[in-house]
């Protein structure tokens, strides 16, 4: 009798419910197992991080093609690493421990891949509560028991794993239990429940993730000096000139390596009008007191200013480094996000230039 292969949320509920009869059949077909983590990577990524997807694609036209793609990647990447950390780190246990005679670092990959299941199903419910949707927020607690809960789960099909193939002989039948089409099918139902509130979130919040871009009017901000300067910075003061925003961070080395382009090109602008504000988004990961101290080694020609996030909200920034050109008629003209050379900041400096002021 020819073996049908279950439904992929059928393969799902065996993994989490029956996970002997799971594994079994990724060690008769050799396989199955990284195919159906990227489904449910891919699933995952849709349904969770729908609006950061949206933000991504409107930059594209609101932006740049790089700045699109830079926001794009990162959504990508970020769920990409977590994935590729389970899976490899599984893959590896199970090739190294299964022995000699048993090693297949093939097999040991598809197996892996399978750990990624139960980490993805036991994170969902959370990810569910923490999308604005909903809470926003999950407690720290509550993700500390989750984690442990997640790694617990890995090990123990990692164990399972090398056990099953001790006994490779020996595979389970192929059935698939009613309660195993149950819970493939909750899997997929969070994960439906989390792209539609997703959709219906970012629809009512279009706005909001909306990038900035050409021609839109610079949001006004103060924000207080933290570069051994007294006073505040105002961009409504500034009105008349040209206005370079860079928003930066210390742990950041692409925004380290781009200051001395932006200190060069700050020495050649001020003299023609143009004012340069370098903002500081390190948020908690530093002290006011570390920053002044970095600040000291490493001064900057123009005021630097600390932001709590909200001006970055504003900006849209959600990577960095990321650049804001304001025209002297107070509108954007152009932005710039990455690691971005000297010519490009030079001809949006430019641009910005020949906007006439109202």
């Amino acid at each position: 009798m020819r073996f049908v292969e279950p439904y992929f949320y059928e393969r799902l509920g065996l993994v989490l419910v029956a996970p002997k009869r799971g594994l079994d059949a990724i060690i008769e077909r050799k396989g199955g197992g990284l195919r159906d983590a990227t489904y449910l990577l891919l699933f995952s990524t849709l349904a969770f991080r729908l609006p950061d997807l949206i933000r991504a694609v409107l930059s594209f036209q609101r932006i740049s093609l790089a700045g699109g793609l830079t926001q794009l990647v990162g959504v990508l990447g970020s769920e990409l690493r977590t994935a590729g950390f389970v899976v490899l780190i599984a893959a590896l246990a199970i090739t190294v421990l299964a022995g000699r005679e048993r090693r297949d670092p093939s097999l040991g990959l598809e197996l892996g891949a399978v750990c990624y299941v139960p980490y993805v199903c036991v994170w969902s419910p959370v990810r569910l509560l923490d999308m604005e949707a909903l809470l926003g927020y999950v407690p720290g607690i509550v993700s500390q028991v989750v984690r442990v809960v997640a790694w617990g789960w890995v090990v123990g099909l990692v164990v399972l794993s090398l056990r099953r193939l001790r006994q490779s002989g020996d595979p389970s039948p192929h059935i698939v239990p009613v309660r195993s089409r149950a819970v493939g099918l909750s899997v997929l139902a969070i994960l439906a429940l989390a792209f539609t509130l997703g959709t219906v979130w970012s629809a009512r919040h279009y706005e909001l993730l909306r990038p900035l871009g050409r021609s839109d009017k610079a949001p006004d901000f103060v924000l207080a000096r933290v570069d051994g300067q007294p006073g505040n910075v105002k961009l409504a003061d500034l009105r008349g000139h040209v206005v370079l925003l860079d928003f930066w961070a210390t742990w950041c080395p692409p925004c380290l390596a781009l200051l001395p382009v932006l200190h060069d090109l700050y020495r050649e602008w001020q003299p023609r009008g143009a004012e340069f504000i370098g903002i500081d988004s390190d948020g908690p990961m530093i002290s006011r007191a570390d920053l002044q101290e970095f600040l000291a080694h490493r001064p900057f020609p123009y005021p630097v200013v600390i932001d709590d996030k909200e001006v970055g909200g504003l900006y849209g920034v959600y990577s960095i480094p990321h650049i804001v050109v304001i025209g002297r008629d107070g509108k954007i003209a152009r932005v710039l996000v990455g690691g971005v050379s000297r010519s490009h900041i030079a001809a949006a400096l430019n641009a910005a230039d020949g906007s006439s002021p109202q």
